[in-house]
């Protein structure tokens, strides 16, 4: 092999890794989002519940998962499924009981994987008995929400104290007739803000997290943080976007969010949770955070070495920046990466997300050809790899008719518009087999329609097949568990408008690993030699490939010449390396 002298590439921060002696349970394992309404359902009525999960864990286990964090399943009126929580610390009879709760927690822990809650923290449903007393002026919760007089009554209707909007569209002030003042709810109407400015409400919530700790659960994703705290003053107002390209008064990109989010205060709150959660041993708290490309400010979610904050901050880059195939390129691929690593605090731990129940699926927005490669490039960058449930095996958006639409965002724009903000796509039901409703639901209907593609694209065929998504998955969640994964290196050999590659390697190993994208839809020669700004050999040896390649010269096991790869459009492939010590 030629020399190393261009190994000189700035790698990230995690390099710092390789000195750690122990390595955290989440920096090892890779992290399944279960959105439980369509997961499995178990009791026939057309909507997942706990016992579905529960009797999945041998999958988990069979595809390399380690750890399921739960999307809402307390106490709710569904207004927002489960977002709106009328009880923190109870089940809703829709999924289950808490001995249902208890018996999932006991039986996934019976096989070594872990159980992540989701955390809503910023509010509560309007159906809470803490917002039903609040509304009443009950001491102690007259003011565990945020309550204002109006600004002025126009023709006897009372006007909100500021322009602030609704992230669902709308003023983010509703009136309560028996109080006689508005109240104040980032999303939903039915979703009222918490008012963290008392201590009250803070106590509340770390009783909250102490409550799931002693039951046994392993750590917590928050959901909305940066909406946690307002200025105190509620009589200014937000200034209009610039450049927004928005018209729309009530749409909430018009304002420019200066009041109403990543307040100072947050971080404290925050603070005081990682000083709870480091009672017990080894928790993960991970949090939500939308910011675009302001790492500036999402970065300080991570805290610093001396004052840690979250685990991780979510990394929404992949979602965030390429909303589609015309954005992908292996110069957005590394800049997408390079941002992150480059930006991260040191000594802090990176993430990857491809998909959430938020945002449209991997396949239906950047293209079912790249599946393979997009879930190689998020199993084996350093950091935690985070699955949204059926990426394994290319689940796509489902059309949603306006008659079927359940998500309130796509509802609050009507039947013009809703497609363009509903999240119901991505939140359709599992695909276990080819059986009526997928394999889902013995009922007679879904709280959701099936994708009509299920008859093909399902768990089963996918297991029954020679090659498929979920088996490269499962390649890749094995190879991911080599140390060089978690706690090497990272070099970009190649990188070109339609070629994406990167190296793991560890100086102390002979045997290093290459992954290679062709991000473009057409047939490639890839010569990964040419300008490479790190040494390779001459050749390398396939161990995971894309489906959509069927060529002989590429199954794993060949070895395959670096200056000449063939790939098809889409393709990933996965190169082991044998180089001088």
């Amino acid at each position: 092999m030629a020399t190393t002298s261009k190994r000189s590439c700035k790698v990230s921060n995690v390099d710092k890794g390789s000195k750690r002696k122990r390595v955290p349970w989440w920096q090892r394992e890779v992290l399944y989002q279960v959105y439980p309404r369509s997961f499995l359902d178990r009791n026939g009525d057309g909507i997942g519940d706990l016992k579905g999960i529960t009797s999945k864990v041998d999958y988990f286990k069979e595809i390399g998962v380690g750890a399921i964090w739960l999307s809402p399943i307390y106490t709710s009126p569904m207004a927002d499924f489960g977002y709106d929580i009328a009880n923190f610390t109870d089940i809703d009879p829709i999924f289950g009981t808490m001995e249902d709760f208890d018996e999932l927690l006991d039986t996934y822990h019976g096989k070594g994987l872990k159980v992540i809650m989701d955390f809503v923290p910023n509010h509560s449903s309007d159906e809470h008995e803490w917002f039903k007393k609040s509304v009443k002026k009950e001491y102690p919760f007259t003011d565990y929400y945020i309550w204002s007089d109006p600004l002025s009554f126009n023709k006897s209707e009372p006007v909100p104290p500021n322009n602030w909007l609704s992230v669902f569209r709308g003023s983010a002030w509703t009136w309560s007739e028996e109080r006689k003042q508005f109240y104040f709810h980032q999303f939903l109407d039915k979703q009222p803000d918490l008012n963290f400015r008392n201590p009250d409400v803070q106590e509340e919530m770390l009783g909250i997290l102490k409550f799931w700790l002693d039951k046994g659960v392993d750590g917590f994703r928050v959901d909305a943080l940066k909406h946690l705290f307002e200025v105190e003053d509620v009589h200014q107002d937000e200034p209009v976007a610039k450049d927004s390209g928005i018209d729309d008064k009530m749409d909430y990109g018009y304002l420019n969010h200066t009041l109403t989010v990543n307040q100072p205060e947050t971080f404290g709150v925050l603070r005081k949770w990682r000083e709870l959660i480091d009672l017990y041993s080894d928790k993960l708290m991970m949090v939500e955070v939308y910011e675009g490309q302001d790492l500036g400010t999402l970065m300080k979610y991570y805290g610093n070495e001396t004052d840690p904050l979250a685990d991780f901050p979510f990394n929404f880059l992949m979602i965030e920046g390429l909303h589609n195939r015309t954005e992908l390129t292996g110069f957005s691929l590394k800049s997408a990466v390079t941002l992150w690593l480059d930006n991260m605090p040191s000594g802090k731990w990176p993430n990857w997300v491809l998909g959430n129940h938020d945002n449209h699926r991997v396949g239906s927005r950047l293209g079912s050809d790249l599946v393979d490669a997009l879930n190689m490039m998020s199993l084996l960058l350093p950091g935690t790899a985070i699955t949204y449930y059926g990426e394994e095996i290319g689940m796509e958006d489902t059309w949603i008719s306006w008659e079927d639409t359940k998500d309130p965002q796509g509802c609050r724009y009507g039947p013009e518009r809703y497609a363009e903000y509903s999240r119901d796509p991505e939140r359709t039901p599992m695909q276990w087999d080819n059986t009526s409703f997928a394999g889902f639901t013995t009922a007679s209907d879904t709280w959701l329609p099936v994708n009509e593609n299920y008859k093909t694209l399902n768990v089963k065929a996918q297991k029954d097949a020679t090659y498929s998504h979920l088996s490269v998955y499962q390649s890749l969640t094995q190879l991911r568990k080599l140390d060089v994964f978690t706690t090497g290196r990272i070099a970009y050999p190649s990188i070109t408008e339609d070629v994406f590659s990167f190296v793991r390697y560890a100086d102390e190993t002979a045997t290093y690993y290459l992954v290679v994208i062709n991000t473009s839809e057409e047939e490639l020669t890839v010569d990964l030699h040419h300008d490479a700004s790190f040494d390779l050999p001459k050749t390398g040896t396939v161990v995971v490939r894309s489906i959509t390649d069927t060529s002989e010269e590429t199954v794993p096991g060949s070895e395959v010449s670096l200056d000449s790869v063939k790939m098809v459009g889409g393709e990933g492939l996965v190169f082991s390396l044998n180089v001088e010590n």
